[in-house]
């Protein structure tokens, strides 16, 4: 698929496929921010057929580790703390649910790994 005819849409498309939130991404692609309009344009098929495109190209992430993806949530977080929109606002929130659940998950596998060692003989 091809750059998106309009402009301001294919700079919404690009931003979103390199993670930018949805008001971020709509702000930056020159729109004026209002209640459910970035949520609007995302949805539209020729918009998200070109956000899927752009991410499937884009390489592989080269750092996946769990430490990786606790940082960037982090930035979001921090990124959005101190927002007066509510929707940005509940982003960062999640944001840190999902660290919280990912340092729990790094936690039991750590206690697995002491249990299995305690069991193990030599």
């Amino acid at each position: 698929m091809p750059a998106l005819a309009n402009a301001r849409h294919e700079a919404f498309s690009q931003y979103r496929a390199k993670g930018a939130l949805l008001d971020e991404a709509f702000e930056r692609a020159g729109f004026v921010l209002a209640k459910g309009h970035s949520c609007r344009l995302a949805s539209r098929p020729e918009v998200a057929e070109r956000i899927a495109e752009i991410r499937a190209a884009m390489p592989e992430a080269e750092d996946v580790s769990p430490q990786a993806l606790m940082a960037s949530l982090m930035r979001i977080a921090a990124a959005g703390i101190d927002s007066d929109v509510p929707a940005v606002l509940k982003e960062a929130r999640l944001a840190l649910v999902d660290v919280a659940k990912i340092q729990g998950g790094l936690s039991d596998a750590r206690r697995a790994d002491r249990n299995d060692m305690k069991y193990d003989t030599f």
